[in-house]
């Protein structure tokens, strides 16, 4: 899978898609929760259709590149993400 070059969070794109650790893929950045002015990034939500949005925490998003986003979570642990509006 070719996902580009790495970047950083403050130039991820909605739309972008997510893959879990086992290149599954889960949906597409529906939103990056951060504070750029402190360096903070918190997370991003991620819209996979069903279930739904969920809400992916800094901790287990992995790398971020030019055209994806991989996790450091498998497809199945995923599905336990905490949903979202």
């Amino acid at each position: 899978m070719d996902l580009g070059s790495p970047t950083s969070y403050l130039s991820l794109e909605t739309g972008t898609p997510v893959y879990s650790a086992d290149e599954q893929e889960l949906g597409k950045v529906d939103e990056v929760r951060a504070a750029p002015d402190l360096d903070i990034f918190d997370g991003i939500g991620i819209d996979g259709g069903s279930p739904g949005k969920r809400f992916v925490g800094a901790e287990h998003v992995e790398e971020i590149f030019e055209r994806g986003v991989r996790l450091n979570l498998s497809a199945a642990d995923a599905a336990s993400l905490p949903a979202t509006r």
